[in-house]
């Protein structure tokens, strides 16, 4: 009988096990992959509808405001939760259009993967967003499974180091009245980021930014362990002069060493450095990191940049074969060609685009001889003006 009960036991456990969280299978595998597409679509399509409609709002209120166990139960509290809930997830359709709006302005938004957390038994699906003006980030969503569904709970943004769920905290508790605080150390924290967010904004709208930068230094507390407190300050160092820059940076590398998104920022230390194989080993971090490929081209970029003429070709052409959709690759390595005046290349590759029937020779022609284009050499080759007049 005891050996019966205990089966049940096990049983029971099992199912309500199932219920709270996705075991990692092919088949979940599966669901996860089609969510993401269909995510994907939803953006390339303007469409909001089905990243507010499969977004965990109770999941993700809960890594944000208080409990009532933190607030010794107050009634105002909870009053204050649900109007908190109801005033964000008012306006939360500003983030999946924010996507959208820079998605207008030639930035593209993909999958690059999705991988299954042990430690938190979740799946994740990592989406990268890029464009040459505005350069690399990703976005990390973090997927609940809640009655049989997967839903978005939380995403981990990278250029800011942290998920939005404890951005968004620090908000809610600067937010909190006063009164309702039992607790005297929420309390004086909380008065603390009141003043500095206060003072900083007000800084930061007179563009006294070493005096902002200044403010964020003399912070005292838990801020300073947290991943916000070095972005910011890496932020307002930008528009102070280089120096600052490159020590705000290098303070954030040496506190998350080991973090992914730290790769973001160190890109853009080592370059300024004009440390070549330092830039390519956060690039190739970042790639062993994310698992994206897609990081080829942007090293293609940086080893033009450092005059490593043959990397920079190796890159495009990896890019151009593997995202045969991705134009730039193709216009970067044509005026890569043209620098190196390399005219018997750009003919092959010119012949290899018509062929794919993604343009015409007339298409190509216009491009290369609009003088805005600037094409240095192309234009007066005696190679090309040949290939030109062939029909």
């Amino acid at each position: 009988m005891k050996y019966i009960f205990t089966l049940l036991l096990c049983c029971f456990s099992t199912i309500i096990f199932a219920q709270n969280f996705a075991v990692n299978d092919s088949i979940n595998d599966a669901t996860v992959i089609v969510f993401g597409e269909q995510l994907q679509d939803s953006f390339y399509e303007k469409e909001t509808t089905f990243f507010i409609n499969n977004f965990d709002k109770d999941g993700f209120t809960k890594k944000v405001v208080l409990s009532l166990e933190e607030t010794n139960k107050s009634q105002k509290i909870k009053k204050f939760n649900s109007s908190f809930k109801d005033g964000f997830f008012k306006g939360f359709e500003a983030f999946p259009l924010k996507i959208i709006e820079s998605m207008e302005k030639d930035n593209s938004y993909d999958i690059v993967n999705y991988y299954y957390n042990d430690s938190e038994q979740k799946y994740h699906l990592l989406f990268r967003m890029f464009s040459d003006e505005e350069g690399l980030n990703y976005h990390d969503y973090q997927l609940n499974y809640v009655n049989e569904k997967f839903l978005i709970e939380d995403l981990y943004i990278y250029s800011t180091g942290e998920y939005l769920s404890e951005t968004l905290r620090q908000l809610y508790l600067m937010a909190i009245p006063k009164q309702y605080i039992d607790d005297i150390d929420i309390k004086r924290n909380r008065i603390a980021n009141i003043l500095f967010i206060l003072q900083y904004k007000k800084l930061l709208e007179k563009q006294e930014y070493k005096k902002a930068f200044d403010l964020l230094n003399n912070l005292e507390g838990d801020i300073k362990n947290q991943k916000i407190y070095y972005t910011l300050k890496i932020q307002v160092a930008s528009e102070i002069n280089d120096v600052y820059y490159m020590e705000a940076i290098d303070e954030l590398l040496k506190k998350f060493p080991d973090d992914p998104s730290t790769q973001l920022m160190a890109v853009d230390y080592h370059v300024m450095l004009k440390d070549y194989n330092a830039t390519m080993g956060a690039l190739n971090a970042l790639q062993e990191a994310t698992e994206d490929d897609f990081i080829e081209y942007v090293k293609g970029n940086m080893a033009w940049e450092f005059e490593d003429y043959e990397g920079a070709e190796k890159a495009y052409t990896y890019i151009m074969n593997e995202y045969p959709n991705y134009e730039m690759a193709k216009i970067s390595l044509l005026y890569l060609y043209d620098f190196l005046e390399k005219h018997e290349d750009n003919i092959l590759l010119l012949n290899k685009m018509i062929d794919s029937e993604e343009y015409t020779k007339q298409d190509l022609v216009d491009f290369i001889d609009d003088k805005e284009n600037e094409f240095e050499h192309l234009p007066n080759a005696p190679i090309y003006k040949k290939w030109k007049e062939k029909k």
